[in-house]
């Protein structure tokens, strides 16, 4: 695999942060009870189904890989 460019690097470390970001406010919304366990791993599953014949294959997988990454 090639090295990433400057701008490759800095689109993946902001990847990275708004994917922990994101976890983390559901970490805290199920924390203090605003959201259920699975609640929103669940949302993101039926968005996805909804969206697959408008949404492309990389947005999909990148929502798949938050999705997992809630439900551990």
């Amino acid at each position: 695999m090639s090295e990433l460019s400057p701008e490759g690097q800095a689109i993946a470390v902001y990847g990275a942060a708004t994917m922990a970001a994101l976890k983390l406010l559901v970490v805290c919304l199920q924390s203090n009870g605003a959201l259920e366990h699975g609640q929103f791993p669940e949302a993101l599953r039926r968005f996805m189904e909804a969206a697959k014949s408008d949404a492309d294959d990389m947005t999909l997988s990148i929502l798949e890989d938050l999705r997992r990454s809630i439900l551990d």
